[in-house]
């Protein structure tokens, strides 16, 4: 009995004892998250060694691993994924962790260096948290012209040039109203789409917010080679040409990269 007992502590004991024989290299590593989120505080866990620590304010760490460990990355705001260290990741003694937020939630999340680089691309899930004024329209434009109103005879406006344009099709100093109102219309609603300045406002400003959030500075400047200082200069320029929500979505990934990666070099180029 006491012999079975020694073999079963052997063998529970025993992937310890191997991890801490292992011979490991220290390596220095940063996790970049979307701008205006959290990277202090993200634990960095290597599973083979049993061995961890957590990012300071910046999301850098420092942890010893050897190739093939697999190092678990978990935050708050994210679902946890392991990284499998590559040989790329020792010899470099660098791990750069970029997180995407991600609309697909999976069981696991094992991701690869998809490079010798050391850098990783990690798509997780965000992990949602309740806002309660999301379903209230609180904006100042809801607030102020929020409410469904009439016309009566009270509230006409009289004299009013674009109305009797509309109506009348007449020239107003030389010019005539009616198609100009027109072409101004056909230019913001091609397809006949009803959508309110304030709406091409609001939904211009979630796009930039969103590409802001998918993208750091840090993520721009690794991958494009384009400074930091320039990195949301250069966002709003892919926007202002062709970047747009579909592009976001997680099944186009491959053509987003593509398509920012054919921006920078036309930033790069107006910029020399």
């Amino acid at each position: 009995m006491t012999k079975k007992l020694l073999l079963l502590l052997f063998i529970v004991t025993s992937p310890a004892l191997f991890a801490q024989d292992i011979d490991r290299t220290k390596i220095s590593g940063k996790i970049h998250v979307p701008q205006g989120e959290d990277s202090e505080g993200i634990s960095v866990y290597n599973i083979s060694s049993q061995k961890g620590t957590i990012t300071n304010a910046d999301g850098s760490f420092e942890i010893e691993i050897a190739e093939n460990d697999r190092v678990q990355i978990t935050a708050l705001q994210y679902q946890s994924f392991t990284v499998i260290v590559d040989k790329g990741i020792v010899n470099r003694k660098v791990m750069n962790i970029f997180l995407n937020p991600s609309v697909n939630q999976l069981e696991e999340v094992v991701v690869r260096p998809y490079d010798l680089s050391g850098n990783i691309n990690a798509d997780v899930k965000k992990i949602p948290t309740y806002n309660g004024t999301k379903d209230l329209k609180l904006s100042y434009y809801n607030l102020k012209y929020g409410d469904d109103l009439d016309p009566d005879d009270k509230t006409k406006i009289e004299s009013n040039a674009a109305e009797e344009a509309l109506h009348s099709n007449t020239l107003k100093n030389g010019a005539n109203v009616l198609a100009i109102l027109g072409g101004v219309a056909q230019l913001l609603f091609p397809n006949g789409e009803k959508i309110s300045i304030v709406e091409q406002q609001e939904n211009q400003s979630l796009l930039s917010n969103n590409i802001q959030q998918r993208f750091s500075k840090d993520f721009i400047a690794a991958n494009f080679d384009i400074p930091e200082d320039k990195a949301v200069d250069f966002l709003f320029y892919a926007q202002e040409n062709g970047l747009d929500q579909d592009l976001l979505k997680p099944k186009n990934e491959i053509q987003l990269m593509e398509f920012l990666f054919k921006k920078s070099k036309e930033y790069k180029v107006r910029g020399e």
